[in-house]
């Protein structure tokens, strides 16, 4: 029965602890993803902002050769 006993919470222990480090790997890796969004979002605004450079550029060009 001793024995028994402690394989148990020899199992338990070595359960504690992997359930420990995968929360830990859960919050590293949310903390990546949400970087990697607002990465994201960076890159979409500064894309909009070089579309619409660009739109008034082109705009500009048309106006200096209509001169």
């Amino acid at each position: 029965m001793k024995l028994a006993t402690k394989i148990l919470l020899a199992l338990f222990f070595v359960a504690f602890i992997s359930c420990r480090d995968t929360a830990k790997e859960e919050a590293e890796l949310n903390a990546a993803i949400e970087e990697v969004e607002n990465i994201e979002t960076e890159l979409e605004t500064i894309s909009e902002e070089v579309e619409t450079n660009a739109d008034e550029l082109e705009e500009t060009l048309k106006e200096l050769d209509s001169i």
